[in-house]
């Protein structure tokens, strides 16, 4: 009986140990958490920019200065510490205002903050300098390159690169029709084409061959290394020719059922998809940009007095990117262009008969836009001209194109404001 109760006990004890110990286990705090390390480790702020945080001169800057203009008077900002979470202030009037992750900072000028770790027993304190660059490296300078034996105001116009050779294909109010052409963009060769009533900005390359359409709708083919031009037969009452993805022209035709997206490979058109009844049929300006691993097409329309944008894809299928809101105005011939990873539309012949020299730009695949004073055109406003774009050079050259006083016979290259030395070193 005596062993008995002893077992008893002992399992009572051993039992309570258990529980004991348990408890002890729960409440015990993770050592590998340092909870007095008040280090930042990184800043985020938006607009984008890759932060440095030197933590042996307690200083944080950005690693590429911002764009001449940038605001930084609301800056969101996050903090992120190494294992814990640091609280921040920051100095304001001589005074620490508690700051919380995700909030707006004013970073114009140099800024003070003060970052406690996580268990209040330490503290370090930063400098924050955002640069800004001292002038426009965002911005391009416009020089005229060349120029053009041109006389009449331009009707209409495409251009095109091909076989090592940047092509602009024009017709203007004499009547006349030609093509420039040119390696290197200074030294250009005219040749008069002979083929009346040329609606350039409704034409496209296939191939070795360029299809235009008249502006009586009929459509005509040359080989590019003769350019005689002769009638091409289609069923399709054709609207107007787009442009060339996946080796097939895209084109707006009809149909008894209404407007629709065609294309051609081989033989004639066919159809894709229908058009939305809202799709724009007023001053349409096409132009593609790089999509994956392919192309998108991109339709810049006036619609109810408003610029507005479109994509088309591989399928024909449409979408309105942008509304007619606003945010782009109604414009007619404007110069349009993909650039690196940008897509942007400048100048243009407004509605009171005046030239744009304003450039509205995406960043993000034509969703949004907005004025992007950094690369508006020096000098006269400017429409129906032909562009080549040279992303790798930095550098956009318009070729010829309408301004308010007439036609322009000059070649126009935008060539991207360079850093400087001393823009890129950090100044204490």
């Amino acid at each position: 009986m005596k062993h008995k109760l002893f077992a008893l006990i002992l399992l009572s004890v051993l039992g309570a140990s258990l529980v004991f110990v348990g408890c002890k286990d729960d409440e015990t705090v993770d050592e590998s958490k340092n909870l007095s390390d008040p280090r930042i480790r990184s800043m985020v702020i938006s607009p984008t920019s890759k932060i440095v945080v030197n933590d042996l001169d307690a200083i944080i800057f950005n690693y590429d200065s911002l764009d001449m203009g940038t605001n930084l008077s609301f800056v969101r900002t996050y903090f992120y510490g190494y294992v814990s979470q640091p609280t921040i202030k920051y100095l304001k009037d001589g005074e620490w205002v508690d700051f919380k992750n995700g909030s707006s900072l004013d970073l114009t000028d140099k800024v003070e903050i003060l970052s406690t770790s996580e268990d209040k027993s330490q503290q370090k304190r930063y400098t924050i300098e955002i640069r800004v660059h001292n002038y426009d490296v965002a911005a391009f300078t416009w020089q005229d390159f060349s120029s053009l034996d041109l006389s009449s105001r331009i009707t209409s116009q495409k251009s095109f690169t091909y076989g090592g050779k940047n092509l602009w294909f024009y017709s203007d109010e004499s009547g006349a029709c030609a093509l420039y052409s040119s390696a290197d963009l200074k030294s250009w060769e005219k040749k008069a084409l002979s083929i009346e009533g040329a609606d350039w900005s409704s034409s496209a390359i296939m191939g070795d061959s360029i299809f235009v359409q008249k502006s009586n709708g009929d459509l005509y083919v040359a080989r590019l290394d003769n350019l005689q031009f002769t009638a091409c037969a289609s069923a399709v009452k054709l609207e107007k020719i787009l442009f060339t993805i996946k080796s097939a022209i895209w084109a707006i035709g009809s149909d008894a059922n209404g407007r629709a997206i065609y294309s051609k490979s081989a033989g004639d058109f066919q159809k894709r998809a229908a058009l939305p009844e809202n799709f724009p049929s007023e001053h349409i300006t096409t132009f593609t940009s790089p999509s994956g691993y392919t192309s998108l097409g991109y339709i810049y329309a006036s619609q109810n007095g408003q610029g507005t944008i479109w994509s088309i894809d591989g399928k024909g299928n449409t979408c309105q990117l942008q509304k007619a809101d606003g945010s782009i105005p109604s414009l007619k011939n404007p110069n349009v262009f993909f650039y690196s990873g940008m897509l942007g539309i400048v100048g243009g012949e407004k509605e009171d008969g005046t030239y744009s020299t304003m450039c509205y730009s995406s960043k993000n695949g034509g969703v949004s836009w907005q004025h992007d004073w950094h690369k508006d055109l020096s000098g006269d406003g400017l429409a129906n001209s032909g562009t080549f774009v040279f992303s790798d050079m930095g550098e956009i050259v318009f070729v010829g194109g309408n301004t308010l006083a007439g036609v322009s016979n000059k070649v126009r290259k935008g060539v991207l404001n360079k850093l400087t030395a001393d823009d890129l070193n950090y100044q204490n």
